[in-house]
């Protein structure tokens, strides 16, 4: 029993359920500035930053196929978005030495802004053709900067989820 425990995609798609639960529930009525925040996002960005690029694109296929679930776009929609934007938050970090909390952060809220972008990009492409309208940059920014406020939260129960011990220099 306990083996299956330490497998790193279980707990990932155990934390990822969590995580929905809340997106779906709590995240639906509370609405800073009247937008929605995206904690998948948030999820796939953190994992991204802890575990590399090809972790962060592992979870964002798990964590957009948990989501596509209980939405109603076109499925798929989801894990392809969420799966470049862990890609990219992993490759971000990659790119630097030893980087601090603070910017570990700021490559959160980045990701998780372009990943509103991209959602939006993606749905233009794929599902219904609305406009995309003048406050996706309003919702891009705030999903980003409440995103980047929970990264520092997120990031230790993700490098959990992945198996990773930190390592202090």
């Amino acid at each position: 029993m306990l083996y299956v425990l330490r497998q790193s995609w279980l707990r990932l798609t155990a934390v990822a359920l969590v995580i929905l639960a809340i997106q779906t529930t709590l995240c639906a009525e509370m609405k800073p500035f009247g937008e929605t925040v995206d904690l998948m996002l948030l999820g796939v960005a953190a994992t991204g930053v802890v575990g590399g690029s090809q972790s962060g694109a592992l979870a964002g296929f798990v964590f957009g196929i948990a989501f596509d679930l209980v939405l109603v776009t076109p499925f798929g929609m989801s894990p392809l978005v969420y799966g470049l934007v862990g890609f990219a938050a992993g490759y971000t970090q990659s790119l630097t030495f030893q980087p601090t909390w603070y910017l570990t952060s700021g490559f959160v809220a980045a990701a998780s802004a372009l990943g509103v972008f991209g959602l939006a990009v993606v749905q233009q492409i794929v599902g219904p053709r609305a406009p995309i309208e003048s406050s996706i940059v309003q919702t891009a920014f705030v999903v980003g900067i409440v995103n980047g406020i929970f990264a520092p939260i997120a990031m230790p129960i993700q490098r959990w989820c992945l198996g990773l011990k930190r390592v202090i220099v």
